[in-house]
């Protein structure tokens, strides 16, 4: 229950109906919320477009502890109740690791698949890419998203031009559900052959379920992947039906807990294709929000080089437990049609972000060979790196950074939670600096070291493994530890410019609240591009579609725009590329203008000559995104100052930067009093409350316009 001391009586008041957006009345708060692996970040745009960020612990044994302990921390810092500040909040946003902590921590629910008479082992097979063989041609199969013993077959057949050729025998989807049943499945996946072509098949199967097992969730494919692609469609549709129980009962309590303390506008939450939806459209598709917090980090970004007029930026979130990275090039994040997750290839539709386990609380070790290691595992938020004083004694990142002088102790987020050194450097000291013979700042630097090399590793994925130059785009570093590490990442990748966002330590939570209301729209319809009108009437269909689903999300007409996009192959091909297609009627010179961008974006994939515009072109799916504008907050721009930062002066102190090969004198400055225009040269360290970045020597930090301080190396 969210409550706070003076609201304890109240607690279990009657909840408040929550209103459609159209229907709000005039309020003052804006609020986004992201739930991380250390710590739960909130953001908070009032009426004036004042901006305040708020950091709490993430609580794992209870998640929405950790949110709903942020919540009742902003509303302490504006003198209110919680149940007045939610309920003057127009926007309320949410990007969490909900679904993630499930995946990793295997508490989906049990699973069972119908599909089609004949392909019982469509999911076993999965397919086998060459990332599955080893060097002795052995196949390494990725874990089963539900045993063999759990997928039931039907009898019923539909062509590929969506005809029945078998009807549905009912009995036989009466005798497969008592085997469910007797099997005590949780949910239901159901998967048959050409369902998206004529879905009537699995929407009886779903009408039967809900009499003989209710209850029981029930995933259709046809309804949560409608696209071509059977081994694709059904372990999307079975991943979905595992996440379903879990995340509605999670959603239903949040939701119920947050319109008791006031709550009177939906709760929206961040899915992997960047955009929001309402709870309700959450719970039933889940597996939207895989990845939800990071892409929050990337819609902020996008709103940043849309801000600064940046188009290429290499997004770096470096949090408690991962390290994120993401491209922005030529103004656009990029995104894929088909994910990887658990080991399975699945249709929804994500953001592209790139992670590894780097982040402030990854632990330092060292393997059977006495070297070095750095990661994957985190300490988290409990008990946390060996400073935090909660029982922690592995090394980590922040440990490391402690020690070398870059993380004041005594201003760990803002002075709340002052940070322990001797336990810092104990933990170095036991399990790392006296076994490798060091002394405890060798072993410091070494973590930090390493720690870097795998983030800029990392990097180079994204970027020159995909064709990319790292030093034609900005660095834009954010999440706890991001500012602290990003001129070390920069200066090894060639980059000369970085940015640390004014919102830099909760980039994330910002992200969500700046985000509109999305719902992506799919139909696999494989045709010719001889035949406009039947494009323009599954446009047309589509776009109904996205109209009543934003009206049911309290969108006026005037906020909704839809996007059109189109997969499409050259003729014999078994890949598509998306290409984005015009609003209005599509004809003749419509049909020139895709093929020319369709040959333009093939080259740019596949190099010079790879085009071949005799072979032919066909669509494969049409792609239609509904989008809802929602109140977005507004950065404020700022009269620019004197270079002279004095004013946010702070006494100086030691620190060890690895190109000085030891400690050096370095300026200490207060970020929060840093004025727009004001100078800093290193080295040096600027403390915000919530991150603290670290000024190499040769490099000058400025303030600009926005607050956001970007780094450069000097001539």
């Amino acid at each position: 229950m969210l409550t706070t001391k003076d609201e304890h009586e109240r607690a279990g008041a009657e909840a408040c109906a929550t209103r459609p957006l159209s229907e709000q009345p005039s309020m003052s708060f804006m609020i986004g919320i992201d739930v991380g692996g250390t710590f739960t970040d909130g953001v908070v745009i009032s009426g004036d477009g004042g901006i305040r960020i708020f950091k709490t612990p993430t609580t794992p044994a209870n998640p929405s502890q950790g949110f709903l302990d942020c919540i009742q921390k902003a509303a302490g810092s504006y003198g209110m109740s919680v149940r007045d500040f939610l309920g003057q909040t127009s926007k309320f946003t949410y990007g969490t690791t909900m679904v993630t902590n499930i995946l990793l921590q295997g508490k989906g629910s049990r699973v069972g698949v119908i599909t089609t008479k004949g392909f019982r082992d469509t999911l076993p097979i999965a397919r086998i890419g060459r990332e599955y063989l080893d060097i002795d041609l052995q196949v390494e199969r990725p874990p089963a998203l539900t045993p063999r013993s759990l997928i039931e077959e039907v009898v019923e057949r539909v062509d590929y031009k969506g005809a029945v050729i078998t009807p549905l025998d009912e009995e036989s989807v009466r005798v497969a559900l008592h085997r469910l049943r007797q099997k005590q499945v949780e949910a239901i996946a159901v998967c048959l052959l050409w369902s998206f072509k004529l879905p009537g098949h699995e929407r009886r199967i779903r009408e039967i379920a809900d009499r003989e097992m209710p209850g029981v969730a029930v995933c259709l494919s046809s309804d949560i992947a409608p696209l071509i692609g059977e081994y694709e469609r059904s372990a999307t549709a079975t991943l979905n039906a595992g996440l379903m129980p879990p995340v509605r009962s999670r959603l239903a309590e949040l939701s119920k807990d947050l319109q008791e303390a006031g709550l009177a506008c939906p709760l929206l939450l961040m899915q992997s294709t960047g955009g929001v939806t309402p709870s309700d459209d959450a719970a039933t598709k889940p597996v939207t929000l895989i990845n939800s917090g990071p892409t929050g980090g990337v819609i902020a970004s996008k709103y940043l080089s849309d801000l600064l007029g940046i188009p290429n930026l290499i997004n770096v979130d470096m949090g408690g437990t991962s390290f994120d990275v993401s491209l922005i090039t030529g103004g656009q994040y990029s995104s894929s049609l088909v994910s990887r997750v658990s080991g399975h290839n699945i249709f929804v539709p994500m953001v592209d972000v790139y992670s590894i386990g780097a982040g402030g609380g990854s632990i330092a070790w060292l393997d059977m060979g006495r070297r070095l290691k750095v990661g994957p595992l985190s300490a988290q938020a409990v008990p946390g790196p060996a400073c935090y004083g909660r029982g922690g004694e592995q090394p980590t990142v922040t440990d490391a950074d402690v020690v070398l002088g870059r993380v004041n102790p005594a201003y760990f987020l803002g002075g709340e939670m002052p940070l322990d050194v001797e336990q810092a450097r104990k933990a170095i000291l036991t399990r790392v600096a006296s076994a490798l013979g060091m002394t405890v700042e060798e072993a410091a630097a070494g973590i930090c070291q390493i720690v870097d090399a795998n983030m800029s590793d990392a990097i180079r994925m994204e970027t020159v493994q995909k064709g990319y130059d790292p030093r034609d785009y900005t660095l834009v570093a954010f999440g706890g530890a991001g500012a602290t590490h990003a001129s070390a990442l920069a200066r090894e990748l060639g980059i000369k410019k970085i940015i640390v966002p004014f919102l830099a330590t909760a980039q994330s939570a910002f992200g969500v609240v700046a985000s509109d209301i999305v719902h992506n729209l799919t139909v696999t319809d494989i045709m010719g591009l001889d035949d406009p009108e039947r494009v323009n009437r599954v446009y047309a269909d589509l776009e109904l579609q996205g109209h009543s689903l934003l009206e049911k999300d309290g969108l006026a007409p005037e906020n909704m725009v839809m996007a059109r996009h189109a997969d499409i192959r050259y003729r014999g091909q078994a890949h598509e590329v998306t290409v984005p297609m015009p609003s209005g009627r599509f004809d003749g010179p419509a049909l020139e203008d895709l093929q020319d961008r369709f040959e333009q974006k093939y080259v740019s994939l596949f190099g010079p000559g790879t085009a071949f515009r005799e072979a032919g072109l066909e669509i494969v799916t049409l792609r239609v995104d509904a989008t809802g504008r929602t109140a977005k907050p507004a950065l404020s721009r700022y009269e620019l100052k004197a270079p002279d930062p004095g004013a946010g002066a702070k006494p100086g102190r030691q620190v060890y930067f690895a190109e000085s090969k030891g400690f050096v004198p370095a300026s200490v400055y207060n970020g929060e009093k840093l004025e727009p225009g004001n100078e800093v040269r290193g080295p040096a360290i600027v403390e915000y409350k919530g991150t603290t970045a670290v000024v190499h020597p040769g490099q000058k930090a400025t303030v600009d316009a926005y607050k956001n301080l970007v780094l450069e190396w000097e001539p």
